[in-house]
């Protein structure tokens, strides 16, 4: 019984499968034809329906990530073409500097070449300053030294002519500056009608002002010059200012001065050749004392000695 019931349902099985399968593809056929297309066309437009949201869903996620990676490769870029101009910034503040160098030498060659210093004009010498010795010496190196004229003792200005130092020593092609706030020494100086010393002070760019025959007070601001009693300056050459004012103390005044030349700053300097005839200098320096005696008509003059006998 069993086996009699299954026969004819396996049997109708079949057919109805492969009538199923001949009438769907003929449905499948006329609706491609219905649509006017090929079966590439209907393929081709069911997977793109299909694909659609995958292909929008994937642009949503990888797009951001393009956009970073992009990002990341103009921030690379600009930081190189940053690093580029940086580096034509300064190359181009370096010529900037080195053109007004050249300008200020080209102002100095009109105009400090002919320095009129006490009525004189003396010989000046151009120089750079291109270091110190070290760096707990306040001295200064110039690029200039005894094949340029230079000479120990010659006195140093700046490009407006106010006092810087004195040469301390020369080389064949470079000289020391011992400036006028590391001397020992001091300045002879002028402050108005009264004559006065400038000292140095320790570790400082101020100087003490002492005038002993003080006869009226100074003022703050009032100039100070170099005096006609200096051995290492010529007169009138300015120096600095007073810092604080002071009145007539037991006949002397003490107070600070604070020099014009501001040497962390100092580029160019100017050697005055000065004095203009070192050796007659010296000459007049070390001339002997000349004494007179007289003795009836007789008169005997040592140094240049001139005997004149009369009678009688």
């Amino acid at each position: 019984m069993l086996t009699r019931d299954r026969a004819p349902r396996t049997d109708r099985a079949l057919p109805t499968f492969i009538t199923l399968v001949v009438l769907g593809v003929l449905l499948m056929t006329f609706h491609v034809r219905l649509e006017g297309g090929g079966v590439v066309g209907v393929m081709r437009s069911g997977t793109q329906t299909i694909m659609a949201p995958m292909q929008k869903a994937a642009s949503f996620v990888v797009n951001p990530i393009a956009d970073a990676v992009d990002s990341l490769g103009n921030i690379a870029g600009l930081r190189e073409e940053n690093r580029a101009l940086t580096a034509a910034l300064e190359e181009a503040e370096a010529k900037l500097i080195a053109v007004e160098d050249q300008l200020a030498r080209l102002e100095l060659f009109e105009d400090l070449y002919g320095l009129d210093v006490a009525g004189s004009d003396l010989g000046s010498t151009l120089a750079n300053v291109i270091g110190r010795p070290d760096q707990f010496d306040a001295g200064l190196i110039i690029d200039r030294g005894s094949r340029h004229g230079i000479a120990v003792g010659q006195p140093v200005v700046d490009t407006s002519g106010y006092v810087v130092g004195t040469i301390s020593s020369v080389t064949l092609v470079s000289a020391t500056i011992v400036p006028i706030t590391a001397s020992r020494e001091g300045v002879r100086v002028l402050v108005g009608t009264q004559v006065g010393r400038l000292t140095s002070q320790i570790a400082s760019q101020e100087m003490r002002l002492e005038i002993p025959d003080a006869r009226e007070p100074v003022l703050a601001g009032d100039r100070i010059v170099t005096s006609a009693a200096s051995v290492s300056f010529p007169a009138g050459l300015p120096v600095g200012e007073v810092l604080e004012a002071a009145g007539v103390q037991t006949a002397s005044i003490s107070t600070t001065a604070l020099p014009y030349v501001n040497l962390d700053t100092l580029r160019l300097v100017v050697v005055l050749a000065w004095p203009a005839d070192p050796v007659s200098a010296v000459g007049q320096d070390s001339a002997p004392e000349i004494t007179t005696t007289t003795v009836g008509e007789t008169t005997t003059t040592s140094g240049e000695e001139t005997t004149t006998t009369g009678g009688g």
